[in-house]
């Protein structure tokens, strides 16, 4: 576990909320505020990826089961809400899809790479765990935004948890946080189109 990551994410946590409750309260469309605070957040991951090493986005498959558990994952997420990809506007599919592949890309970068660079072995397990668990703390600061914008704030904590053991499955069996970004990006593109078709197909 990078603890200095991990301190600085927990502390980053609030401040985030914080930002997310302002833009709710801004006055701008709702789905332009949670993009705000979702670029803000992904500017701050960015900058933490610069800054360490020990993560890879390296395409490397999984073991069988673990390849079948994110297959069924992915046709779960398309079972969802994939159906609202039909019903964007080219504009609107297509800012959907850079949104879910960088959010997907950076988190899985940041949460299961440079946050766990060792990741594996017994003496490992609590430092993943508690990786998971931040990371599904982290959902509390775009919850404070999610009704504005149409979404259930449990579901979206929900989610997170449900997809969190799956990823770092991912990152334990290929040794990389490649696979795991992939299935995330793709999760995340059936939740974000969801969202755009729930709120009259604009991202923005």
């Amino acid at each position: 576990m990078n603890w200095r990551l991990a301190l600085a994410a927990a502390g980053a946590i609030p401040l985030l909320a914080a930002l997310f409750w302002l833009l709710e309260h801004s006055g701008l469309r709702p789905l332009t505020g949670y993009l705000t605070g979702l670029a803000v957040y992904w500017a701050l991951l960015a900058v933490a990826l610069a800054c360490c090493g020990g993560w890879s986005l390296r395409l490397r498959l999984p073991g069988p089961a673990t390849a079948l558990a994110l297959a069924g994952l992915v046709l779960a997420a398309a079972l969802w809400q994939g159906a609202a990809l039909w019903h964007l506007s080219p504009g609107v599919l297509a800012t959907a899809v850079l949104a879910a592949a960088v959010n997907g890309a950076l988190e899985e970068a940041f949460w299961r790479g440079a946050l766990i660079p060792r990741a594996g072995g017994g003496g490992q397990m609590p430092a993943v765990v508690l990786a998971g668990f931040l990371f599904v703390l982290w959902h509390l600061a775009p919850a404070l935004g999610a009704q504005l914008a149409g979404q259930d704030a449990a579901r979206l904590l929900a989610g997170a948890a449900l997809i969190a053991p799956f990823m770092l499955a991912a990152r334990l069996s290929s040794g990389t946080a490649g696979a795991g970004a992939v299935v995330h990006g793709l999760v995340n593109l059936a939740a974000f189109a969801g969202l755009a078709a729930g709120n009259g197909g604009a991202l923005a």
